[in-house]
């Protein structure tokens, strides 16, 4: 655990009154806490399917996979190979697209302002 989370438990326990069993609970909680929680990728390197980006778009994964990924424009997926179980030949690969490409896709049809450019001096 880090300086500073051994601080906030130990100043918690402070003003809560708190007895030492149930800082140390406290504790141990924080600390399964942390080890459970996995740091979150750079997007510049995240893999999307079609269920992330139909959450991102805030449509449905089948309006996705049938409407938008197959967009001339849309970024081309990844399709990283595996075995399958009991089988020894390449198994078709299930499409990902790389969450920063779908991300500057998206930007890329957002509106401009309308009307002309602000006159600057």
């Amino acid at each position: 655990m880090t300086e500073a989370a051994a601080r906030i438990i130990e100043t918690t326990a402070r003003n809560w009154s708190i007895t030492m069993s149930e800082a140390d609970l406290i504790e141990r909680i924080a600390v399964a806490v942390a080890n459970h929680v996995r740091p979150a990728l750079p997007v510049s390197v995240t893999l999307w399917d079609v269920e992330r980006i139909a959450e991102y778009l805030v449509r449905s994964p089948k309006v996705v996979r049938e409407r938008v990924v197959t967009l001339p424009g849309f970024p081309k997926p990844i399709r990283i190979p595996s075995v399958q179980s009991g089988k020894d030949e390449l198994a078709k690969a299930l499409p990902r697209w790389k969450a920063a490409e779908v991300i500057a896709w998206a930007e890329s049809y957002r509106e401009q302002p309308a009307g002309r450019p602000r006159k600057t001096d």
